[in-house]
């Protein structure tokens, strides 16, 4: 029975020590890049916070962005005659 206790008993130490060494700190440095100055942080954030602005005031227009193209389509669906590619074309390049 002693023999099965001390053998039980090193196992369980053996355990606790393997566990307790894994919580210490790593001697090694990470290899992370250095730190940024505030100045580099403010101006990357400020580039993104405007970047973000950018795109939600893309995201927050109400109607259609492009109303040539619906007038087109509007004018060739009440005026087929009117609307022959070449014909639109061709008064593009004279009212230039």
């Amino acid at each position: 029975m002693n023999k099965k206790f001390e053998w039980i008993t090193i196992i369980v130490l053996t355990v606790i020590l393997i566990g307790l060494s894994a919580c210490t700190q790593s001697p090694y440095v990470d290899k992370q890049t250095p730190h940024e100055t505030k100045a580099e942080m403010n101006a990357e954030i400020t580039k993104d916070m405007e970047a973000m602005d950018k795109e939600k005031a893309e995201q927050d227009i109400p109607g259609p962005s492009d109303f040539e193209a619906i007038a087109e389509i509007l004018g060739c669906m009440f005026a087929p005659d009117e609307c022959i590619p070449e014909k639109r074309k061709a008064e593009k390049e004279m009212d230039r």
